[in-house]
This record gives C-alpha cells, sequence and structure tokens, in this order.
C-alpha cells in the first residue's frame, strides 16, 4: 500500500508539471492530458521498480550465501510488489474473517487451499502488517524478479516429492513459529490444483502441519476462490477474488488429532465455505472437459 500511495502521489505530481510547463493549459482541448500522463508515469514508475527488483534478485541469486534467515525488509519490498501486481491485472480483493487472525507478534501457521501462483500474491498484500513468509516448491528460482526477493526475505523452498528435504523444511518453519520469528504460510495441497473444478479442493498432506505440533501455534485457515481466473479473464475483465479466514485452530483445540485427522479438519473448513458461497465461482469449464472438446 505504501509504494501504491507514494507511486500515485509522484504520477500525480509529475503530470501537473508536464501539463503546465509543456504549455497544455493554454487550450481546453488538452484537459484529458494530465490523466492520461498520471497513468502512464504511475506504470513507468512500477517497470522501473520491476527492473531495480530484477536486479537486486539477480544479484542474491548468484551470491555464495545459500540460505537467508527471514528479512522484515525482503517481506515488506515483496508485499508492495504484490500489492501493485493485483492493481495490473485488475483484480478486486474481497475479505472476511481477517479480525479472527492472532493479534500483535504472535505467530502461526497458515493454511490455503491453492489455485494459482496468485493465493500467496494476495495473502502477501493482505497480510503486510504480519512478519509472514511461504513454504513454496522449488522452481520458483527460475522467476527473474520473484526468486531473489523469495530468498532474501527467507522464504522456504520445497523439493516436490523429497521427504527428506521436505521434513528438513517443515522443521525450520517450525523452529521460525516457535522462536516467534515468523509466521508461515503454505497449501498443503503441495501443488496448484489445475483440474478445478473436479475436485474443488485436493487431498491435503498430513506432514504439513508438523510445524504447527511442534511450536504449538495457532492455525490459521483460508478458503480462496478465483485466482486462477486472473490470466484468463485478464486483460479485457477484472476478476474478482475473495480470502476467507474461516477459521482459527487453537493447539489446545488440534494437539490430540493425528496429523491426518488436522489435515481433513482444516481441508473440511475450506470445503464448507465452498459450499456455503459455491456461487462466487467463475462458471469456467473444466480442465478435463476442454481437453476432451
Amino acid at each position: 500500500m505504501v509504494a501504491f500511495i507514494v507511486f500515485l502521489i509522484i504520477s500525480v505530481a509529475l503530470a501537473g508539471v508536464t501539463y503546465y510547463f509543456g504549455g497544455y493549459t493554454s487550450s481546453i482541448i488538452w484537459m484529458w492530458l494530465p490523466f492520461v500522463l498520471a497513468f502512464v508515469y504511475f506504470w513507468a514508475l512500477y517497470l522501473i521498480l520491476a527492473l531495480a527488483m530484477a536486479l537486486v534478485s539477480f544479484c542474491v541469486n548468484h551470491s555464495k550465501k545459500k540460505d537467508y534467515p527471514p528479512n522484515p525488509f525482503g517481506m515488506w519490498m515483496l508485499a508492495q510488489v504484490c500489492r501493485l501486481t493485483l492493481i495490473f491485472f485488475r483484480v478486486r480483493v474481497h475479505t472476511t474473517g481477517l479480525g479472527k487472525i492472532p493479534d500483535g507478534d504472535r505467530k502461526f501457521m497458515l493454511v490455503s487451499n491453492h489455485l494459482s501462483g496468485f493465493d500467496h500474491v494476495g495473502l502477501i498484500s493482505l497480510l503486510e502488517g504480519k512478519r509472514l513468509i511461504c513454504v513454496y516448491k522449488s522452481g520458483l528460482e527460475k522467476m527473474i524478479l520473484a526468486s531473489g526477493w523469495t530468498k532474501l526475505a527467507g522464504y522456504l523452498s520445497i523439493v516436490q516429492g523429497d521427504v527428506v528435504s521436505g521434513t528438513k523444511v517443515i522443521a525450520k518453519a517450525g523452529e521460525y513459529i516457535k522462536d516467534n520469528i515468523t509466521s508461515v504460510a503454505i497449501a498443503p495441497e503441495g501443488t496448484r490444483n489445475k483440474d478445478f473444478p473436479n475436485p474443488e479442493i485436493l487431498p491435503f498432506h498430513p506432514g504439513s502441519f508438523q510445524m504447527a505440533y511442534d511450536s504449538h501455534c495457532p492455525i490459521v485457515v483460508f478458503a480462496i476462490q478465483n485466482t486462477n481466473c486472473i490470466f484468463k479473464r485478464f486483460p479485457l475483465l477484472g476478476t474478482d477474488v475473495w480470502f476467507d479466514c474461516v477459521g482459527v485452530l487453537e493447539y489446545d483445540e488440534y494437539k490430540d488429532l493425528s496429523s491426518a485427522e488436522l489435515a481433513e479438519k482444516t481441508r473440511g473448513l475450506i470445503a464448507r465455505r465452498f459450499e456455503q458461497k459455491h456461487a462466487r465461482f467463475y462458471h469456467l469449464k473444466p480442465k478435463k472437459e476442454e481437453k476432451a472438446e
């Protein structure tokens, strides 16, 4: 939000200066020009920011340091870019239940379904005021703009299918929460649900919840809708997406549950919200049906 406000102020100021000193005030036919200039300047500033972030990302990726601890500045920078990215893609974000999230410095595990890369873009933007990192699937390193910054922010990369690597990452995430360093977000489906809406949610991997057992932390559960439609509707149409905090489980509520039971319990919270708010979904054809045609 800070970057958006700063960019807006600078772009409006530059548009005004250009309009006035460019001599366009002499004729009424140029009254539309400041609005166009402000729009152009705003996205020019965004492009400059993106190039600067890409340069830093390149340097971080080629540094000798392999792992970075959670870094508040890196988290903040990612939050600014995530918010601007949502604006660029004409995403209208709706939220409910944010008041359920633990207040103050209390750290938590955040669980959500996984429809697209915009899931964590939205969460990072919404929870800018919280110290939050994400567990993400290895491969994001190929993204020039984001990879170095996620590394700098302390995000945790997990290799899909590598049990040993996954166990170590989950253990580290649990330490971060237990030591009150940062909250950690993860999508327990383990991969993006490419066949949505059949099923609407993939099974949750029970091992993801070991970080909660280790740290005795609250588990914040989010149900996410329509992030999978953003690319399909852009640029002609904007997209309404929902980030609903559907529940917070305290340690006493899940300590006696097995990891499989806890996985099903959190998944059930999301599934029930989808049943209640099914009309929100855009009616896209299932991917399998599209292939069949």
